[in-house]
């Protein structure tokens, strides 16, 4: 009996495991994202009218924050475009607008959101390569045309694309 008391493997079989759940790949930090799949972005972002991909650039955004050393996402303009859209969404449904002229200035307003919307996401991109770079000996670049028009989508798709090649 004394034997198996003194045995580490039993006195220490009713302690918690521990693991250290820090940056493990740190030359390859793009492994710490999320796989999921593109279509998975387009689909959940269809269905829940715009909001899954409102939460994906947040969510991801400050995930790429945590892995990045220089470039960082702009999470206050991210902020301003996504409460602005969810404010937009609910005037354009709740309260639908009667005056032209109320109109006139919710549509000027809402083509001025382009700017904090285009300002989040390119600084999304960089940050995003910064990341994809690390790891890996080719260069990766990513559009500036699919940047703007399917940001989340294209972003994920890229994220897996370079997962996939990291884990070679």
């Amino acid at each position: 009996m004394s034997d198996i008391e003194s045995s580490p493997e039993i006195s220490d079989a009713f302690t918690a495991p521990e693991a250290n759940l820090a940056n493990v790949s740190e030359e390859k930090p793009v492994l710490e994202l999320e796989r999921f799949s593109a279509w998975g972005v387009l689909g959940l972002s269809i269905i829940t009218m715009g909001i899954y991909y409102l939460y994906w650039l947040y969510s991801r955004g400050n995930k790429v924050n945590s892995l990045t050393t220089t470039a960082k996402v702009k999470i206050g303009m991210l902020v301003v475009y996504i409460v602005w859209t969810l404010i937009s969404n609910v005037i354009q449904y709740v309260f639908p607008p009667e005056d032209p002229t109320f109109l006139i200035g919710f549509g000027i307003v809402t083509i001025a959101m382009i700017i904090p919307y285009v300002l989040a996401v390119f600084s999304f991109r960089k940050a995003l390569e910064e990341i994809i770079n690390a790891g890996t000996s080719e260069t990766v670049a990513l559009g500036g045309v699919l940047t703007f028009f399917f940001s989340a989508i294209y972003f994920q798709y890229k994220i897996n694309e370079a997962i996939d090649n990291q884990n070679q």
